[in-house]
C-alpha cells in the first residue's frame, strides 16, 4: 500500500491513495492551515469507523440480514500532551433494516471489533475503545 501526500499551501495537503482517490488535508488556522480539509486525526477517527462499517456490512449481508440504513457516530478522548493520541474512543452503531435478527448484529459488531478491523487493532494499542448500538425495524 502506498500514499502520496502533496503540498497545496501553508499545511494544506492533497492526499493520493494507491486506489486513486484524493482527499484534501489541513490544520487550523492557529497552525497556519485555512480550514480547507479535514484534519489528519479526524482521518484516523473516520478511517476505523470506515473499516468497521465494512466489516459489520459484510458479514451481516453473509448472514443473510437485510439492513436498509447504517451509521456510527464515534466520539474520541484525546491526550493533553504530545503526541495527543487517542486514550479513549466509542463507536455508536445505528443499524436500520427489515427482520434483523439481534444476535446477528451482536455477532457482526463482535467479530469487527475484536477481530477483523485493522484500524481497530491499531488504535487498540493507545486507546480504550468501546462501542454500543440501536437497532431499528424498518416498516414496508
Amino acid at each position: 500500500m502506498k500514499a502520496r501526500l502533496k503540498l497545496i499551501e501553508n499545511v494544506c495537503l492533497l492526499g493520493e491513495a494507491d486506489s486513486g482517490h484524493g482527499i484534501v488535508i489541513d490544520g487550523a488556522p492557529e497552525i497556519g492551515g485555512r480550514n480547507l480539509g479535514t484534519r489528519p486525526m479526524e482521518l484516523v477517527l473516520i478511517g476505523l469507523g470506515g473499516c468497521s462499517a465494512m466489516d459489520v456490512l459484510s458479514i451481516l449481508k453473509k448472514q443473510r440480514q437485510t439492513v436498509t440504513d447504517f451509521m456510527i457516530e464515534a466520539q474520541a478522548q484525546r491526550r493533553e500532551e504530545e503526541p495527543k493520541v487517542f486514550t479513549e474512543i466509542h463507536l455508536h452503531y445505528i443499524i436500520k433494516g427489515r427482520g434483523l435478527k439481534e444476535n446477528h448484529v451482536k455477532r457482526a459488531l463482535e467479530l469487527s471489533t475484536q477481530k477483523y478491523c485493522s484500524v481497530s487493532a491499531m488504535l487498540d494499542k493507545t486507546a480504550k475503545i468501546t462501542y454500543d448500538y440501536e437497532m431499528i425495524e424498518e416498516i414496508p
